[in-house]
């Protein structure tokens, strides 16, 4: 979708509006990668409509209003108390995306974006029947990674396995845990668990029946287009999962963790540290769907 000459231009162009940005720390939300993932995509896609379903604290309405002056944009999130950043020309909607009728806008013309930390395959038949044609998704992690299916194992035909990491001093999770295990023999018979000095480590099992199966083979034959986008600078995956592996000394098969070439090196911009920080501290193969 991108030539990597042109990247590297709008890099240069991007980095000076990310300076302005209204919020300087934006943890959990998007961060440099993603949001120059956006800037590009928005850019190339130029949307008359664009629903933002996940605001946090605006950085993403902020950046949207930037690229698109003319656009009209929904941005929705059930707890909007987080905010940072208000516009009065945004319609603000405190509902899940699926709960709101939108039959009126063009769907060739509109561009939604998940950055609400929902499974994605609870997604696949509104998108369908409303036809939506340009999805961004944000947290798109592979299996192994995430707790949820992301459009990256939908596409790839990835099973979902969820792992779960439990202290021993947070009692309502092991107490959770405990009810699950005394009173549900399924759990009992196909959940693992691996026991070390400081935590537990729960493996559920793999999460597909036949009508998820189905649902994503009928997804698949719509996909049009399916694009990563590329970390800037040579993805660090011991930078990028540092959390789990420092906490829970998890790295799983880093060897076989697989992201798209970058687009430059960090000697050929100039950044503040600040900035350079954020650098692969996010990155999660933010992709772009172009449904048929």
């Amino acid at each position: 979708m991108f030539n990597k000459t042109k990247l590297k231009k709008d890099l240069n162009t991007f980095l000076k509006l990310y300076k302005k940005r209204p919020i300087k720390n934006n943890h959990s939300g998007m961060k440099i990668d993603h949001c120059f993932a956006l800037f590009c995509l928005l850019k190339k896609i130029k949307p008359k409509f664009v629903i933002e379903s996940g605001v946090w604290k605006g950085q993403t309405t902020w950046l949207i209003k930037k690229v698109l002056k003319n656009a009209k944009i929904y941005s929705i999130d059930i707890d909007l108390s987080n905010r940072e950043v208000n516009y009065k020309d945004v319609k603000y909607l405190n509902k899940d995306i699926t709960k709101y009728n939108w039959k009126s806008i063009d769907k060739n013309k509109t561009l939604i974006i998940f950055d609400d930390h929902v499974c994605f395959s609870e997604r696949l038949k509104f998108l369908l029947k409303n036809k939506f044609k340009h999805i961004i998704f944000d947290d798109n992690l592979p299996n192994e990674y995430i707790w949820y299916y992301t459009p990256k194992m939908i596409y790839e035909k990835q099973i979902l396995v969820v792992k779960q990491f439990i202290r021993y001093t947070n009692l309502s999770r092991i107490l959770k845990l405990l009810i699950k295990f005394l009173f549900n023999k399924k759990f009992l018979k196909n959940t693992k668990i691996n026991f070390s000095s400081t935590f537990l480590k729960v493996i559920y099992p793999p999460k597909l029946n036949k009508k998820l199966k189905k649902d994503f083979i009928d997804f698949r034959k719509k996909i049009k287009i399916y694009y990563e986008f590329p970390p800037i600078i040579e993805f660090n995956y011991l930078k990028r999962f540092k959390y789990t592996i420092k906490n829970f000394n998890e790295k799983n098969n880093f060897s076989t963790y697989k992201v798209s070439d970058p687009i430059t090196n960090l000697s050929n911009i100039k950044i503040e540290k600040k900035i350079s920080d954020e650098l692969n501290e996010q990155y999660s193969n933010i992709c772009y769907l172009n449904l048929r």
